[in-house]
């Protein structure tokens, strides 16, 4: 527990601060006999996930929305998982603001000489101004995570072609032993059902609540939370196996490559990679769903062959594949 000073000098926050925190409901510190205030740990972090917040340039009534939000039972999480979503929000819209503004640039040189600069900015401005962050956005994505975790549970189960695919997938890790395994994109782990607590498996993912239901199914695999377009290689072990299930056809085509190419690079030289995913065998198919970037089969093993890699292609359904790829020494 510390007090009001203490509160202060650590986070960087001032008593006005603090009093108006508590004067709006967003902390609750306990009242000693003196009336002095005492916080909790609980109570720092949500302080700091405030200051947060704040410094994004959310409003306090804005604060109090997301805070009030229905979220896991793990407070500590919540407010860590909050603080990572706020931030990941900010950094996609600043890359937005510096697409915009380096589109601005190359239309003012392109343009033609007669043509109203002023015109030009505001034109592409009314197109794309929105405010930076949105309090909802950050809700709306952390319901999703939810409700994704929640429809891999209930529905996957009734997908025919993914469970052929799943288990086609489990009889090829059954038959490589006791190898290190790194499954990225894991969800809620359903590929290592059955498969027995023996393997030595790190799980990645990008959604919190995913990886907490998989650790309550197997505690004993490892998990991190992650995102294969951004993670840091270095960061990670070079694992026998690496298995990708059903991610990559939920990224935007121009990225798929690069999330391949991660993939790859989380597996040691000689080690093997199994990709399985939705996919096209016709490349005219590519684009027909706006909603879903199923994978181009044949381009991808040509991807794929690019980097030093023997692959080898195993259709378990018309549009389910399994990339068998082996990397070389």
């Amino acid at each position: 527990m510390m007090n009001t000073k203490a509160v202060c000098q650590r986070l960087s926050v001032t008593p006005k601060m603090l009093r108006i925190y508590e004067e709006q409901g967003l902390i609750h510190p306990e009242r000693l006999d003196n009336n002095y205030r005492n916080y909790s740990m609980e109570n720092l972090i949500q302080i700091e996930t405030i200051s947060v917040l704040r410094h994004l340039g959310f409003s306090i009534s804005e604060i109090k929305s997301i805070l009030t939000f229905d979220k896991t039972k793990n407070e500590y999480l919540d407010m860590l998982y909050l603080q990572y979503k706020a931030l990941d929000a900010q950094i996609r819209e600043l890359q937005n603001k510096k697409n915009e503004l380096k589109g601005n640039i190359n239309k003012l040189m392109d343009s033609c000489e007669d043509e109203n600069f002023n015109d030009i900015l505001i034109r592409e401005r009314n197109r794309s101004y929105k405010k930076l962050l949105n309090y909802d956005d950050i809700i709306n994505a952390w319901n999703f995570d939810e409700m994704a975790s929640d429809f891999i549970n209930r529905y996957m189960k009734e997908d025919i072609p993914y469970q052929k695919t799943i288990r086609r997938l489990q009889e090829m890790i059954r038959s490589m032993g006791k190898n290190t395994f790194t499954d990225v994109g894991c969800g809620t782990c359903n590929l290592w059902q059955e498969i027995g607590d023996e393997k030595d498996i790190l799980a990645i993912d990008s959604s919190l609540p995913m990886l907490l239901e998989s650790k309550k199914k197997f505690p004993w695999i490892k998990v991190s939370m992650d995102d294969i377009l951004s993670l840091d290689i270095n960061s990670y072990r070079k694992s026998d196996v690496v298995v990708s299930a059903f991610m990559l056809h939920h990224i935007d085509y121009c990225d798929q490559y690069k999330a391949a190419d991660n993939i790859l690079k989380l597996c040691r030289e000689g080690g093997i990679v199994l990709i399985a995913d939705r996919c096209y065998r016709d490349p005219a198919m590519k684009g027909s769903d706006k909603t879903e970037f199923f994978i181009i089969a044949e381009e991808m093993k040509q991807y794929l062959q690019l980097k030093n890699t023997e692959v080898k292609i195993e259709y378990t359904d018309e549009n389910m594949v399994i990339f068998i790829v082996k990397r070389l020494v």
